[in-house]
């Protein structure tokens, strides 16, 4: 059917315009409702049929020039169509190669392109309705005629009604089918166009395959119509027969034409499936305007569009994803190592929060081992002072592991040593850290501690907070005594307050303590064995002939030994304090040298003293106590040494200052004078006799306001002191003079 109706339509779009010929569509179909309304007007019986047949060929023909005129027949002069639609469609859609060949202009833009293609979608519509119109006004004409020339009966004049009614379903709906089969291949090049130039459109549909079919039973309803009049008035046997004949012939045309449409379309769709399948770049634009036919098309080419991104892209996109993962590769190395770099120096700050020496104090002679199982760990140990000229010393493993450990335990360091300023109770302090910890920390992490403190002659306070037993292990017996109090966690809960205990207990000389944690004694062998107490305690045993110094070293390396090469799965920490030996003939004969010093016998005691101290010179007490009486028998530069050697070991005691910046002030050197009064003031912000020293010093300096402060702050502490109010005294006067 199209071979039949396309050569006529692209030579009339040729001589006349794209547009002339889709109306030539409705002339085809007016053709075939005329002879159709002929045989229904014989077959009822119509009044003066010949003369109303005139009437109308004539009324068809001025119809017939209007059409034209809307579609634009006179295009070539000039005259393109009515609207500004139409008159894109003629000029846009022009001559091809040959007579029989129409083609799409290419240089027509986005906006000409998508109105080009709406209007080829909306001509059959289009065309149907103008259809419509054309049977109207010859109805109307007819109509006129008939009042007026002719003597027509209501009744005739509702048959005339009828015919209109079937002529306009007839002429509209042919006009229809026939433009849409004819302009199909427009609609489908033009989608090309626009798909090739990258121009976005959608879809039109008009119609479905259900209104079609429907269509079709509606001509044959229309058929049986006339035939049954036929019938009823006795219509000429031969007119019947040639009447269905014609009716046979129109319903096999309509058939046809609906079936070819139908058909296209399948072969379309068959025709792109085949292609997707072969792996081609296929894309399917159908000629139909059907609904369903229209929506399998874009479902085909949707998936065509994905097919297509895959194969033809596929290189692309690994090459892109490869990219993609190889920048999010560097990417992710890049913070990692930034993370390792912030963890290198979070290990370096928290390596400088564990003492990697601590010096000697009082005769105790400290060991350590730090071993954490990630650059940062849980477990730390701290020596500090604490209250009393006592020292705290600290073992404590904190819940997990890695960074979050770590800050809690650089927070607990600052806590304890804080909290051990005033008191030496092992209780007290783990309460006041508790609380502390329970403001700032508001995970779910606490920590366990073991916590001690101890004084000169080596007697010491302990607490247990749920951390591993001490060890003491006895120089004279050889035997293993542990240490062991109530006590919950530390920065778990409030109620734990009230479950710390704290005892008491001795060092003697030769004595070693041990403080670790948990993961020493947890360490797994081969056939996944924990090392245990009693283990633990026969390493200790072993360790017992070696010097301190390798006993630590010793103790760690059994304990890996035991493991045979496993990992261990906790972070490792012990502390060794051993007592000096020496430091108890030291404490013996020192106490002989008090002694004689408070009964008097200075002399004696002095040089008792000097004697303990060759034994053991690293007593604060001592060292002091030596320099004053020194200082007060008249042995300056003794006295100078002692003092100085306190100074070495803490820089925390403002009376031994004092004494250093009168001792320079002796030796009329004012500039140290003045450097040790104002440390001995940073140490005690109300010591007189340091701003009298200060005063003194700054006097001869020739620092008279400094001086004049220095002395009215002395006279503030001690306004009765007898030796400050006549320094005062000289100061004004030599201020005056």
């Amino acid at each position: 059917m199209r071979r039949l109706f396309l050569p006529t339509f692209y030579i009339v779009a040729n001589i006349l315009s794209f547009g002339a010929s889709a109306a030539s569509s409705a002339l085809y179909a007016g053709i075939i409702t005329f002879v159709f309304v002929l045989y229904y007007s014989y077959a009822i019986k119509l009044p003066a049929i010949d003369k109303l047949i005139l009437v109308v060929g004539a009324i068809a023909g001025l119809t017939t020039v209007i059409h034209g005129l809307y579609f634009g027949i006179l295009h070539k002069i000039g005259f393109s169509g009515l609207t500004r639609g139409m008159r894109l469609l003629n000029r846009a859609i022009v001559r091809g190669e040959t007579w029989l060949k129409i083609d799409i202009r290419r240089d027509l833009n986005a906006d000409q392109y998508r109105e080009l293609h709406r209007m080829l979608c909306y001509l059959p519509r289009e065309n149907a309705y103008m259809s419509v119109a054309m049977v109207v006004m010859i109805v109307a004409g007819v109509v006129v005629y008939l009042n007026r020339w002719q003597n027509y009966s209501f009744v005739n004049l509702i048959q005339v009604g009828v015919i209109a009614v079937i002529a306009g379903f007839i002429h509209a709906g042919f006009a229809a089918v026939i433009t849409e089969l004819v302009t199909g291949e427009m609609r489908t090049r033009v989608k090309q166009i626009m798909y090739e130039k990258k121009v976005e459109f959608k879809e039109i549909s008009l119609s479905t395959v259900r209104s079609k079919i429907l269509f079709f039973i509606m001509i044959m309803v229309a058929t049986l119509f006339v035939s049954n009049f036929m019938v009823y008035y006795n219509v000429e046997f031969p007119v019947m027969i040639r009447f269905s004949i014609f009716a046979i012939a129109i319903a096999a045309i309509m058939a046809y034409m609906l079936f070819s449409i139908v058909l296209q379309s399948l072969r379309e769709i068959e025709a792109a499936s085949v292609s997707i399948r072969d792996g081609k770049d296929v894309m399917l634009f159908p000629q139909a305007l059907d609904t369903e036919f229209i929506n399998v098309a874009t479902g085909l080419n949707t998936a065509t569009t994905t097919i297509r991104d895959y194969q033809h892209n596929l290189e692309r996109k690994v090459d892109e994803r490869t990219a993609e993962l190889t920048n999010a590769n560097e990417a992710l190395h890049a913070k990692d190592k930034l993370i390792q770099m912030e963890l290198d120096f979070a290990s370096e700050i928290q390596k400088g929060i564990i003492p990697a020496s601590i010096d000697e104090w009082n005769g105790l002679k400290f060991y350590g081992y730090y071993k954490p199982m990630e650059k940062v760990s849980g477990d730390y140990y701290d020596v500090f002072p604490a209250h009393g000229n006592r020292l705290g010393v600290l073992i404590a493993d904190v819940s997990g592991h890695g960074v979050p450990a770590a800050l809690i335990t650089t927070m607990a360091k600052v806590t304890f040593a804080r909290s051990a300023q005033s008191s030496h109770s092992p209780a007290q302090t783990f309460r006041d850290v508790n609380d502390q910890l329970l403001k700032i920390v508001t995970t779910q992490d606490y920590l366990t501690a073991f916590y001690l403190t101890i004084d000169e002659t080596h007697h010491f306070y302990y607490g247990n907070a749920s951390h591993q037993q001490a060890k003491i292990l006895r120089a004279e017996s050889g035997e293993i005594e542990s240490l062991d109090t109530d006590g919950l966690f530390v920065g778990a809960m409030p109620e734990a307050n009230e479950s710390y205990g704290e005892k008491e207990e001795r060092l003697f000389a030769g004595d070693r303590l041990f403080l670790y944690t948990d993961g020493l004694i947890e360490i797994r062998n081969s056939s996944g064995e924990e090392l245990g107490i009693e283990r633990f305690d026969a390493i200790l045993q072993s360790a017992r002939p070696l010097p301190a110094a390798e006993a630590v070293p010793f103790i760690v390396a059994e304990v890996f030994r035991f493991a045979e090469g496993n990992k261990p799965n906790d972070d490792i920490s012990i502390l060794m304090a051993e007592v000096n030996r020496e430091y108890s003939r030291f404490l013996q004969m020192a106490a002989r040298a008090y002694q004689q010093i408070e009964q008097g016998d200075r002399q004696n005691g002095v040089k008792l003293l000097d004697e303990a101290i060759k034994l053991y010179g690293k007593n604060l007490l001592s060292l002091k106590t030596a320099g004053a009486v020194n200082f007060d028998l008249g042995r300056i530069e003794t006295a100078e040494r002692y003092f100085h050697a306190y100074a070495d070991l803490s820089r925390q005691n403002a009376e031994v200052f004092y004494f250093l910046s009168s001792i320079a002030i002796m030796q009329k050197r004012f500039e140290i004078a003045e450097r040790h009064a104002r440390e001995a003031i940073s140490l005690r912000s109300n010591y007189a006799l340091a701003f009298n020293n200060l005063a003194i010093a700054c006097l001869n300096l020739g620092k008279y306001a400094l001086a004049r402060f220095a002395i009215e702050k002395a006279l503030v502490h001690e306004p009765e002191n007898e030796e400050i109010r006549k320094n005062a005294e000289r100061l004004e006067q030599l201020l005056k003079g």
